[in-house]
């Protein structure tokens, strides 16, 4: 199924269309796939784009679009929306019509965003009954349709935090993939300053070679290219780092996202550090389960410095971040919204 979706992703994407969005189903759906079906619940696919809640005894289903359709999409939603029992509902975990605004996406990136609101959006919002997001930006978006609330789930963090214990290099981590170069370039002349004053510290990033152009490869600097959905996920789960890294710069496009870094940085056992935007802002308690910075290069190597010359320190940020990640997180109250939504 994986090779088929991704097959038919690649497709969309040649067509101009945008891809299947794996990441969002799995945060905010398939990862609850135990609490769900405890709760009587079974979730299936139902085309490409969307998954479809339901009880095997009973008639009441909730379709669930996951961010984008096709014409296919299109086609079975305007069947299904004929047909009782049946609700239909909007998950979307990004500002996409911020994105379609902002001139440091690429043309190609934000073509496919037209091509998605202007033809295939209009033709499902009138089938919608509901939106949700992890976004109050996004809800206000579409504010005539009832909203509801729902952050990304945790990612099961560990609560092993042994790699404080030994020697060796103050591991530093940025997940962001290229397409946030600009957000992280605007850092970059403060985390080569912190690198050149401690060469304890070694930082890793998935920029690959737009990383190399803003911050160059050296012994204590590696880009990794970016990775497909299920390796990134592979390779996270067997990660740990001191000190994760979240510099998006306050604008509408990342005021509209989701607190997904904090889960993930949670997840690889680091003390985060995060831009002041909104959905940071409503999970991170400053200097208590990671920092709340300004965006700005000078700002960010204070505190990577400072947090490499105190580990006890990093450590307990890490440490409550883990345990807040499962609590905004929680898999239990997450599943209890979707059970309320099938109804």
């Amino acid at each position: 199924m994986l090779i088929w979706d991704f097959l038919q992703s690649a497709y969309d994407h040649a067509r101009g269309r945008p891809k299947t969005a794996f990441p969002t189903r799995y945060h905010y759906v398939e990862t609850l796939r135990e609490a769900l079906t405890a709760r009587g619940l079974r979730l299936r696919r139902f085309g490409q784009h969307c998954l479809e809640l339901s009880r095997p005894d009973r008639a009441e289903r909730l379709i669930v679009v996951v961010r984008y359709t096709h014409e296919r999409d299109l086609a079975r939603l305007a069947k299904a929306a004929r047909g009782s029992g049946t609700r239909i509902a909007y998950l979307l975990d990004d500002d996409l019509w911020a994105m379609l605004e902002d001139n440091k996406l690429t043309a190609e990136y934000r073509a496919r965003l037209e091509h998605f609101l202007t033809r295939h959006f209009a033709a499902l919002r009138p089938m919608l009954q509901q939106v949700i997001a992890p976004s109050r930006q996004i809800l206000d978006r579409m504010a005539d349709l009832p909203g509801i609330y729902m952050p990304p789930a945790h990612l099961e963090p560990s609560e092993d935090l042994s790699h404080f214990d030994g020697a060796g290099p103050v591991r530093v981590v940025f997940l962001g993939t290229s397409t946030h170069g600009a957000d992280f370039g605007r850092i970059a002349p403060g985390l080569a300053a912190a690198l050149k004053t401690n060469p304890q510290l070694h930082l890793t990033t998935l920029q690959g070679k737009r990383g190399s152009q803003l911050l160059p490869d050296g012994p204590q600097v590696t880009h990794l290219k970016d990775m497909f959905f299920a390796p990134f996920q592979t390779w996270l789960a067997e990660q740990r780092f001191h000190v994760a890294l979240a510099p998006y710069q306050v604008n509408p496009v990342n005021n509209g996202r989701s607190n997904l870094k904090f889960h993930q940085h949670a997840l690889v056992g680091a003390a985060g550090l995060y831009t002041e935007t909104e959905p940071f802002a409503e999970c991170v308690r400053n200097r208590e389960n990671g920092l709340l910075l300004a965006h700005d290069a000078d700002v960010w190597s204070s505190a990577v410095n400072d947090l490499a010359l105190n580990l006890d320190k990093t450590r307990n940020l890490a440490a409550a971040g883990i345990a807040d990640s499962r609590r905004v997180g929680d898999h239990e109250a997450l599943a209890s919204i979707w059970d309320e939504l099938v109804g």
